[in-house]
């Protein structure tokens, strides 16, 4: 039976953000659905338990915590704490009003870190907070992190991408393609002690863990321009 429950839990999240994957609580919504009904947290702490840096980072457990949009506001131009300021009120991101999840073991501390970093994730990537950019950045967590998780947003944003947006799939899949090679060439993100980094300069930063924008986007636009033949998307 409470197999039977997740399941439904899982399904009616699925199709809340395939009806609209533009809405970030859906988003969230289906993540934290995937990790109640597959117990992803559990194997994702199993796996990174036989990696002693991350074995570390379990028993740390390191927390980004209140954001205070102001205090960053305030930091040096270029900094991440200020890039990521300029973020949050670009996009209307109050950090204010996001629940700072209890994180008693490691199983629960991996869910709750990603999801207070998420959005710092999306500046240290460069990923715009679209559905096109979400998907960018869905890609990017698996190919640090093989979980079944962000796969699974992934193929929700896709479906919706497909149903309700079928043109846009021209410009997000280059950006699938750009998270998939930015993941694989970067340092892991996860675990990271983004606080003692906020008043750090963030192309400082992004070197430091192998994050090599310029790079991955040279050799996509490369692909593009030499690419024989152009593909029209059929709406």
């Amino acid at each position: 039976m409470q197999h039977v429950i997740k399941t439904i839990r899982v399904s009616r999240a699925v199709l809340a953000m395939i009806r609209d994957a533009n809405d970030p609580d859906r988003v969230f919504d289906l993540i934290e659905a995937l990790f109640a009904s597959t117990d992803a947290a559990r194997k994702a702490v199993e796996r990174m338990s036989r990696d002693p840096e991350l074995a570390r980072v379990l028993r740390e457990r390191p927390r980004l915590g209140r954001i205070d949009l102001e205090e960053l506001g305030r930091l040096p131009e270029g900094t991440l704490g200020r890039t990521f300021a300029d973020h949050a009120r670009r996009t209307g991101l109050d950090p204010s009003v996001l629940p700072v999840q209890e994180a008693p073991d490691a199983a629960s501390y991996v869910k709750a870190h990603l999801f207070e970093t998420h959005d710092l994730w999306h500046v240290m990537t460069g990923f715009p907070t679209t559905s096109e950019g979400e998907l960018g950045l869905q890609a990017f967590y698996f190919a640090q992190s093989g979980s079944r998780v962000p796969m699974g947003v992934f193929v929700a944003g896709l479906c919706f991408t497909f149903l309700n947006n079928f043109e846009l799939c021209e410009v997000a899949m280059p950006q699938v393609v750009r998270g998939w090679l930015l993941g694989r060439r970067a340092r892991r993100l996860f675990g990271t002690d983004w606080k003692t980094l906020l008043d750090k300069p963030l192309e400082e930063i992004r070197a430091t863990f192998s994050l090599e924008l310029d790079k991955v986007d040279a050799i996509l636009r490369e692909f593009e321009r030499t690419r024989p033949f152009a593909v029209t998307v059929q709406a």
